[in-house]
């Protein structure tokens, strides 16, 4: 009994012991997992795994470890797992999967998944603030039109994020020196820390001879993301929290991202300082400039962040820099809102994952000019089911660079494509005022279509207050209008922008009706006669009937009854059948000289219902050729 209760101790010992091992291992991941060492975190995750030890905090982390990293099909099987076990997790991981899911081409299956998060929370659901207007142009930009190349510098790891450097250089990050053995591995994917690199083009491809930029850049971090200045002489750029040999960590013990400032010396870069509105506590990265250069953008999760990163800006006056401003919630979202690049027209160009893209981080857009800030995406090939993002564009040419991890033809894990053949449309609002040719306000509903140059139909909407709101009108293109009110003439015409924000349009009153017409006083119809016993048409009656037929094609709207009468002579029912042959010999006159039966009904009455009394007093001839008759009633 003893060794029976020794054996018990004995394993509830050794699974104690399993159980806290495993626990221990979990711990030792989540601490990578927490200081972004993706790599090592995933190793250690799946060694779990492989042992049948699975929480839902372990499947999510190893999700979110394969999506940080874009393997977008590793963390698919990960977030299956986790939302098979619950369906409590974040928001942020309800989109990962959503997005996952989209990459995946699971459109389906990421719509059910996004109403079950709309049930979990609720104050996610997008409202329709543009009720009651036409949108012009669509979501999403179609870019058939765009040619993408690989270009000759990429290399088997990372090359992104490329920048203009004068007329004919760009510069771009790379993690090439992954294959040297003496290069120092970033924890986050195993590769070498990037650097900056430069290379000459010619019209949207790259000659493919790279070098380093000279001075004290590269260094032993992250060096990534630059902007230089129209003049060449100022450059910001990307790089681990890292300056003067000392390695800074935020409360985490994370090392961050921040954004630094070079001058070029005419040989190299020099005087490298950081910019004032970074901190030890949160990340700065990804600097873009303003065509006017009087403002730079970037990418944070500083606090007041919407999302995991939030696109800001900083005004520049006199080499002095302003507060960060938000750009707010028109553009950021609850995800990765990053990479801004500012066209020479003001149109803001970023990369996010969190809208309803294609998958992976996809690029939008937005006119920096326009005060309703919408957003709007590009079709493929600038968009696929993978990361795109990086997108630089010089819009006199149509032509630039952008990076993607896509599979098609890819060289490494993220490769630099140049483009050609983009053109983002220029759209404006319309607003269009109806109002009466006499003065008046409109009343009635006013129903308005608009259509393209090609009479298609764009949208229907009713009028509110006597006007409309066309939004995205894209003024190189012409469109057609048309207006309908019950109470107005019908307008149509032209529709071109002229420059302002407001077009007025008159609509003329329909005249009144006429007064209406009593037809059955107007058309006194007289009655037709036959001779005794008989059903034949009689040539006076013809001159009557044709009087009929004249009438009947003048008004189209009205109807005839044909009723047929006899005298009182011979018995009842044949009389009736008398009658009946009279009232359709009467129709089919008629109906050959071209009135339509339909409108047409006959009856016969036979010696029911005489005009005079023959039918109990003895008669005159005269008396009994009225009854043999057939009347006609109008019907409306």
């Amino acid at each position: 009994m003893k060794l029976h209760f020794n054996y018990i101790t004995l394993c509830l010992l050794l699974v104690s012991g399993f159980i806290y091992g495993q626990q221990e291992r979990e711990v030792r991941a989540n601490s990578k997992y927490n200081s972004m060492s993706y790599t090592e975190a995933i190793s250690l995750y799946k060694g779990l795994v492989a042992d049948g030890y699975g929480s839902p905090e372990l499947f999510e982390n190893l999700g979110n470890s394969y999506y940080l990293q874009s393997n977008y099909s590793l963390a698919r099987v990960s977030y299956d797992s986790l939302f098979k076990r619950t369906k409590d997790v974040s928001k942020s991981t309800y989109y990962r999967y959503i997005n996952v899911l989209r990459s995946e081409k699971e459109d389906k299956k990421a719509d059910k998944l996004y109403a079950t998060l709309l049930k979990k929370y609720p104050k996610e659901k997008i409202e329709d603030k543009l009720k009651n207007r036409i949108f012009l142009s669509p979501e999403v930009l179609g870019v058939s039109s765009v040619t993408l190349k690989n270009s000759k510098i990429n290399s088997p790891y990372s090359d992104y994020k490329v920048s203009y450097l004068g007329e004919d250089k760009i510069a771009y990050s790379s993690s090439k020196e992954t294959k040297s053995f003496l290069s120092t591995k970033s924890i986050w994917n195993n590769e070498a820390y990037t650097n900056l690199y430069e290379s000459r083009f010619d019209g949207d491809s790259l000659i493919g001879e790279v070098s380093k930029l000279k001075g004290r850049i590269n260094r032993f971090y992250n060096e990534s993301s630059a902007v230089f200045t129209k003049d060449g002489k100022t450059m910001y750029f990307t790089r681990n929290n890292h300056l003067a040999n000392q390695v800074k960590t935020d409360s985490l013990e994370n090392v961050l991202l921040k954004i630094y400032k070079a001058k070029y010396n005419g040989k190299r870069w020099v005087d490298i300082e950081e910019l004032p509105f970074n901190s030890n506590q949160y990340n700065c990265a990804h600097p873009a400039l303003s065509p006017d250069e009087d403002y730079l953008y970037f990418s944070s999760d500083m606090p007041g962040t919407k999302g995991e990163s939030d696109l800001y800006r900083v005004s520049i006056i006199d080499n002095t820099y302003g507060t960060p401003e938000n750009l707010g919630a028109q553009i950021n979202t609850l995800g990765r809102d990053t990479f801004p690049f500012i066209t020479s027209d003001n149109v803001l160009i970023f990369s996010s994952d969190y809208r309803k893209g294609q998958g992976g981080l996809d690029l939008y857009y937005t006119d920096l000019k326009s005060t309703n800030k919408r957003v709007y995406t590009f079709s493929a090939p600038i968009n696929s089911s993978f990361d795109d993002f990086g997108l630089v564009y010089k819009v006199s040419e149509g032509t630039g660079f952008m990076s993607s991890n896509r599979k098609e033809d890819n060289v490494g894990s993220d490769d630099i494509y140049a483009l050609s053949g983009l053109s983002i449309p220029k759209l404006e609002d319309l607003t269009v005022m109806i109002k009466s040719k006499k003065g008046n306000d409109v009343i009635g509903n006013t129903s308005v279509t608009l259509l393209n140059e090609n009479k298609s139909v764009l949208g229907t909407i009713t009028a509110i207050n006597n006007q409309v709101s066309l939004l995205d009108v894209d003024p190189s293109k012409g469109y057609n209008l048309q207006v309908n009110n019950e109470n107005y003439q019908p307008y149509a015409s032209s529709l071109k922008f002229k420059g302002t924000n407001t077009t007025t349009i008159y609509l003329t009153e329909k005249a009144p009706p006429p007064a209406p017409v009593d037809l059955l006083e107007l058309l006194k119809l007289e009655n037709i006669y036959f001779d005794f016993d008989k059903h034949a048409i009689r040539s006076d009656a013809a001159i009557e009937l044709a009087k009929i037929v004249e009438i009947l094609n003048r008004y189209p709207v009205i109807n005839l009854e044909i009723i047929g009468h006899t005298d009182s002579f011979g018995p009842a029912a044949y009389n009736e059948r008398l009658s009946a042959r009279r009232a359709a010999s009467t129709k089919q006159w008629l109906v050959d000289r071209g009135i339509s039966a339909d409108r047409i009904t006959t009856f016969g009455y036979g010696e029911k219902q005489p005009i005079n009394d023959c039918e109990r007093n003895k008669c005159t001839k005269e008396q009994h050729n009225q009854n043999r008759r057939t009347e006609f009633l109008i019907k409306q």
